[in-house]
């Protein structure tokens, strides 16, 4: 099993199950690509610049600025960060839970960043009851816990076999979708009755595997016929060498020996005087 990247425990009401964190998503699967330098392929790199004098600034002249509004910004120090910092404390590591929800109360718009929960030692049969009662009763738990210094809101999730923590983002975030005036019109009941025909006729067993990255797929189907080149940091770029099958490389190799004869050597004219 993959270490797990934070460890604590799980807490409702008296109940502690110890737990560890694993992260959920595959980054390695998604299409990022790198900006290079066309002429010589070499890595493109940012510099900071002040856009009044139009100069590059070090990090030592570099501060915070929080938006207040438009165009206007209010400095904050690294030092004033830290003493915030230590209001909020560094919490317990504890995923706490508030309270229980049906999940279907739960906007899916509100999840930002998935996480596994495994049971630690110790705490593989109160996490298998808990999975399961949430499961059985369609309810999720709504709860709290610092990740990296930071305080979070998170719903535990019962899935196939495991328990999931979505990291969930602040309400006030999601914007209000009665401000996109969208205008209901009168739906005849024997047209809600027919479209509701074909939800069941469509309706299938999900299976994520059956959808895969189309875009992923395209990319990679794009690079595979492309030269590949090594790119190095200062280092100019050499294309890479022909992937070779190895063994017919051998049996050509072979073939080529068999019809034709080793040539003589032309002898020196130290050897000619010799002779």
């Amino acid at each position: 099993m993959a270490r797990a990247i934070w460890s604590g425990q799980l807490s409702f009401g008296l109940v502690t199950i110890p737990v560890g964190l694993h992260a959920a998503l595959e980054a390695a699967e998604r299409v990022h690509f790198h900006q290079l330098h066309r002429k010589d392929l070499a890595p493109i790199r940012y510099r900071k610049f002040c856009s009044r004098e139009n100069r590059e600034v070090p990090s030592s002249e570099i501060v915070r600025g929080y938006e207040v509004s438009k165009g206007r910004y209010a400095v904050v120090e690294a030092e004033e960060l830290d003493e915030v910092q230590k209001e909020l404390g560094e919490g317990e590591r504890t995923i706490e839970i508030l309270q229980f929800v049906d999940a279907k109360a739960l906007d899916p718009l509100l999840f930002e960043k998935p996480y596994y929960v495994t049971p630690a030692k110790g705490g593989a049969k109160a996490y298998g009851v808990l999975r399961r009662a949430l499961d059985e009763t369609g309810k999720v738990g709504i709860a709290r816990f610092y990740m990296r210094t930071r305080p979070l809101l998170a719903a535990l999730v019962p899935s196939s076999g495991i328990l999931s923590l979505e990291v969930m983002r602040s309400a006030a975030e999601l914007r209000d979708p009665r401000k996109l005036a969208v205008k209901e019109l009168a739906a005849k009941p024997a047209e809600v009755k027919m479209a509701a025909t074909l939800i069941e006729q469509m309706t299938e067993r999900w299976d994520p595997a059956a959808h895969p990255n189309a875009y992923r797929k395209a990319v990679e189907k794009l690079i595979e016929g492309k030269p590949k080149f090594d790119v190095g940091e200062g280092a100019a770029a050499k294309p890479a060498g022909k992937v070779v099958d190895l063994m017919q490389a051998l049996k050509d190799s072979l073939k080529g020996d068999a019809k034709k004869t080793t040539k003589p050597r032309k002898k020196s004219a130290r050897a000619r005087k010799a002779a």
